[in-house]
């Protein structure tokens, strides 16, 4: 490129030079002419005109020469062997004026060739130079400005900005950059704010929530999915859901609702997202918490997992369906006993007395267990009730071992049980309870205890109360024990408490049986504890609902062949604030 320019140049140089030469020449010849007219008349130079003649040629170093009309030659300076193109001009007369400059005299007149080759690479490279800086300041440090801000723009530096330089399209261009930049970072932050909302939105839901993209890596998730999965935000998201789950029941879940969601059209609209749930079991802390894990297929290609506990409903369910289907055995067996023995007896009670005696006592004792059954159902029924409000008052503890004597002293002395009441020393202050409840409590502990001691055996209730904070192993045992409702909501230790216990000498209870007691109809296996007869097996769970329903909290110490001890803690504070506000 350059070097054409240069050829270029000095050929335009050379040009003009001999442009410049020839002009110069011809004005030579046109200012020798006007002078030798004046010399020569129509038969040559006038007298003494030759000498003049010899001296303009030897002066201008060219050939000299007049001619008439028919090429006469009147005068010439002499030769010159290397004379260019004459040059003539006509004067009057017919006379010819002709010019011959030597070669030398063009070479001497014009531009030397290195002069004119350097020239013109000088100014071609100015030129270039020139061109090169304004192209470098108009265009190109500008377009590559535009172009790496552009590059940060793209990683998601939106509020960098670029400089208004450059050419006219250059600064019209930056300005449309800028502007888009603007926009995007507006709706960036707008996205950002957005964001933040839905994920302070999910963190407040109690269901554990996760979202993926088309490509199974987790762009959202909660606190409780969190927690859930012993994990932190930032160790979750941008993960495969496989890194992070680990449960094989979810991701079945989640393969089928990839694998079988159907593609959407390329230029169609989306297809509706499809939804597909399970119920899943899983282990946590030791125990087992039932989900009800419900996938959302959306129409970008990713999905959204949420996982609703539904331990309590599942586990009322089931406790529902053991509740019928034990109701059912309980109430079929005495039913079949008394129409049995109501048959034997219809056939025999004239001819046998004493089968008829036997028959009527196997009635009797059938229909006393099935109003004990449906007095114990009744109770449970009021105990569970979410409408049931304590009547707080206070009790005095003699009253109520009072009661106790009047209602199961009999049943102790039947089986020579020694039945002892024991209250705080020196300790009047009353319990603030209620008194159908507290009695119920108490009634259904001390006969539990009665039924499975031995003959010879003893039964005691202690009774403590006004006790300002509880002993460090009782705290303890709150946290891990079953949990009351209401009324303790909020309690503090330093509110004060009051305590019932109801210790045995009976036959024990196995550690394998200790934390199922409390269950509606779950009885101890009487063939391996040698326990006589028989309860509804509803008795400690009308216990557990009453405690619940007072605000306080139990649990059960035993051993085998050695007793049990049932341990019940009220909030006696909170209680006979009740009392104050009634």
């Amino acid at each position: 490129m350059i070097i054409a320019i240069v050829t270029v140049s000095g050929v335009v140089i050379h040009l003009a030079g001999q442009q410049t030469l020839r002009f110069r020449q011809n004005a030579e010849v046109e200012r020798i002419a006007s002078v030798v007219t004046r010399w020569t008349d129509s038969d040559g130079l006038s007298g003494g005109r030759v000498t003049e003649m010899k001296a303009i040629s030897e002066i201008l170093g060219a050939r000299v020469m007049l001619r008439k009309a028919n090429k006469q030659v009147i005068y010439d300076s002499g030769e010159i062997p290397d004379a260019s193109q004459p040059i003539e001009r006509q004067l009057g007369d017919g006379m010819t004026l002709v010019l011959a400059f030597p070669v030398r005299t063009w070479n001497d007149l014009a531009a030397p060739t290195w002069v004119i080759l350097t020239g013109g690479i000088v100014t071609a490279i100015l030129v270039v130079l020139l061109l090169a800086s304004l192209l470098q300041r108009q265009w190109i440090a500008p377009v590559r400005a535009m172009a790496g801000t552009a590059e940060q723009m793209a990683r998601g530096e939106w509020h960098l900005r670029v400089a208004d330089t450059g050419a006219e399209d250059i600064r019209f261009f930056a300005a449309k950059l800028n502007a888009l930049a603007s926009g995007a970072e507006r709706q960036l932050s707008d996205l950002n704010h957005q964001r933040a909302d839905l994920q302070s939105l999910v963190d407040s839901l109690p269901d554990p929530i996760l979202a993926t993209d088309a490509q199974h890596r987790i762009i959202l998730i909660n606190r409780p999915a969190t927690q859930l999965l012993t994990l932190t935000r930032p160790q979750a998201m941008g993960k495969n859901v496989v890194s992070v789950l680990n449960e094989e029941p979810i991701l079945q879940l989640l393969e089928e609702t990839f694998s079988k969601a159907a593609p959407a059209a390329r230029d169609g609209p989306p297809r509706e997202a499809t939804t597909r749930s399970r119920e899943v079991r899983l282990v946590r802390n030791g125990q087992r918490v039932t989900f009800q894990a419900v996938v959302l297929h959306a129409a970008g290609g990713g999905a959204l997992l949420v996982l609703r506990d539904v331990s309590a409903l599942s586990g009322a369910m089931q406790m529902k369906t053991d509740f019928v289907a034990n109701a059912s055995h309980e109430l079929r067996t005495p039913i079949a006993a008394i129409k049995i023995a109501f048959e034997t007896l219809r056939d025999v009670y004239r001819e046998d007395p004493q089968q008829t005696d036997r028959c009527i006592q196997i009635i009797d004792g059938h229909i006393k267990r099935l109003e004990e059954m449906l007095r114990d159902l009744l109770d449970l029924s009021r105990v569970e009730s979410p409408d049931l409000k304590p009547h707080v008052k206070p009790i005095a503890p003699g009253d109520v071992f009072a009661q106790l004597r009047a209602t199961m002293g009999s049943m102790a002395r039947q089986k020579n049980l020694s039945l002892n009441f024991q209250a705080s020393p020196d300790d009047e202050s009353p319990l603030f309870s209620d008194q159908r409840l507290l009695m119920l409590t108490v009634k259904n502990l001390v006969e539990n205890s009665i039924k499975y001691t031995p003959a010879g055996g003893a039964v005691n209730i202690i009774v403590e109360t006004s006790l300002p904070e509880l002993p460090l192993e009782m705290q303890s045992r709150i946290g891990s024990s079953e949990t009351g409702e209401g009324l303790s909501e909020g309690l503090s230790p330093s509110k004060g408490w009051w305590i019932l216990q109801v210790i045995d000498t009976g036959i024990g209870i196995a550690p394998e049986h200790v934390d199922r007691v409390f269950e509606r109809f779950y009885q101890v296996d009487a063939s391996r504890t040698g326990a006589a007869g028989r309860g509804t097996g509803l008795g400690l769970a009308i216990v557990k609902h009453a405690v619940h329903a007072l605000g306080g909290h139990l649990w059960v110490e035993s051993q085998l062949g050695k007793g049990t001890t049932i341990t019940c803690v009220f909030p006696q504070a909170t209680l006979e604030k009740e009392v104050q506000e009634a």
